[in-house]
């Protein structure tokens, strides 16, 4: 053979063994295994917290109580404003937030790099004190989160001697006029910046009781994270509760697939808590098209810009919110396929939360149940309903109601079962229930 046409042709069978292995992996690439038999501690809806975006009379009630929020943060100003409110919701978690950034008198927020100006710290401490005054006076359950984002400080906290040492007076000072008060932070913006911080509070006595940091990775890598910094604590004696106390970054907030995503991952974390952020909203109408949802009360962007339509956001919450029993183990073949599974054992409900982000496979979504004739109530032979809702990914567009795609009976013949999930697309969330009562909305 010519070599020209010897290297052509080893060239050809090089290119078609690799698109082989690519198609083989394609049509592995959509399986999710629950496995009924593997218990891993009971649903705590930690990954289910708010940040600021809520006023007293907006959104309504009938908006908030759906999702069942359980810890919410927020500076002085929207604290004050919002607890009574969301402890009715729910809420049993406030951190609240002494400095930032900026300055906003109204809302009580000290700027912080303002703090020690010309070696003057009397500013900040008034500061402190006016909102311990508050918070002592109304009798308040709050966690004090002394900074947020340090490190984006004109000159960053670690390299910032006035910010640590206004973080060491405040720390005192909550202490000493708050006997067993707890101290969150340092909230700093990226999980690598949080260890020099920690290294520092150790040394000088003034360690966090909860420590927290910010996160956006993708979800996949977040228990990664997490697991990093337990085992710094654990290293050093100073095992600690942890909250991530602003999750879910700019570039994916709106999409439906990468929200399950994150909650799946921070739910099984076992962490104390787990915030979602807010960011400008892409479907901002307003003159100079710089609304923030920070800065409006959607539920960091859950709602529409008219603060009353829902997002696919809206509904990935609910359905995590009523997730009740043990949370079961599950598996994907893809790292951009995500899955949170709970039984409720005295309903004899299966709950799955499904999402996708950026998967791209043209194949099927296969859901494998192991151990499914086992935990049900009644073994083989069963036959039980089975209500499959799409989340469809509108982007930042509003989304009405979930749309059911499967509603139908499932029968138990062998221990492990499965079903086919259709239009599960590439950044799609899905919710499955299986209940020995009909579940879907054309049975009620």
């Amino acid at each position: 053979m010519h070599p020209l046409i010897a290297k052509a042709f080893r060239l050809t069978v090089a290119l078609t063994q690799a698109l082989m292995l690519f198609c083989a992996t394609l049509s592995h690439a959509g399986t999710i295994m629950v496995d009924l038999g593997v218990e891993q501690g009971p649903m705590n809806h930690r990954a289910n917290g708010y940040l600021v975006s809520i006023e007293p009379d907006e959104p309504s009630m009938e908006l908030i109580l759906p999702l069942k929020p359980t810890s919410f943060r927020g500076n002085a100003g929207y604290v004050f404003k919002n607890y009574d409110r969301l402890k009715q919701a729910g809420v049993t978690e406030f951190q609240l937030t002494l400095g930032l950034v900026f300055e906003d008198l109204p809302l009580q927020i000290f700027d912080i790099n303002h703090i020690g100006l010309e070696g003057d710290y009397a500013p900040w401490l008034a500061h402190v004190d006016r909102i311990i005054d508050q918070v002592v006076a109304r009798q308040l359950a709050v966690l004090w989160d002394i900074y947020n984002e340090p490190d984006l400080a004109t000159l960053p906290i670690n390299e910032n001697e006035r910010l640590k040492e206004g973080w060491r007076l405040a720390y005192q000072r909550i202490k000493q006029r708050i006997p067993g008060a707890q101290i969150v932070g340092p909230s700093i913006s990226r999980y690598r910046l949080l260890k020099p911080f920690l290294e520092w509070s150790q040394k000088q006595n003034v360690f966090p009781d909860v420590v927290a940091y910010h996160e956006y990775d993708d979800p996949s890598h977040a228990p990664v994270l997490v697991e990093d910094l337990r085992g710094y604590l654990n290293d050093r004696g100073l095992a600690r509760p942890i909250s991530v106390n602003e999750i879910l970054g700019q570039e994916s907030w709106t999409l439906a697939g990468y929200t399950v995503g994150v909650i799946a991952a921070y739910e099984r974390a076992n962490l104390m808590s787990a915030m979602r952020s807010c960011w400008p909203d892409p479907q901002d109408m307003s003159r100079d098209r710089v609304e923030n949802t920070c800065d409006n009360p959607t539920l960091d962007g859950l709602l529409y810009v008219d603060r009353r339509s829902k997002r696919p956001g809206w509904h990935i919450y609910k359905a995590y919110a009523e997730m009740e029993g043990m949370r079961l183990y599950t598996m994907t073949d893809s790292p951009k396929l995500h899955a949170l599974a709970s039984l409720d054992k005295a309903s004899g409900t299966l709950q799955l939360l499904l999402g996708k982000y950026d998967e791209y496979s043209p194949a099927d979504t296969t859901v494998i149940l192991k151990n499914a004739a086992r935990a049900f109530s009644g073994g083989q032979g069963r036959s039980l309903f089975l209500c499959a809702e799409q989340i469809p990914d509108t982007g930042s567009g509003p989304l009405a109601s979930t749309v059911v795609t499967m509603d139908r009976t499932l029968t138990f013949m062998d221990n492990d079962v499965s079903f086919t999930l259709p239009e599960f697309y590439h950044s799609d969330a899905y919710r499955v229930r299986i209940s020995p009562t009909p579940v879907c909305k054309s049975h009620q």
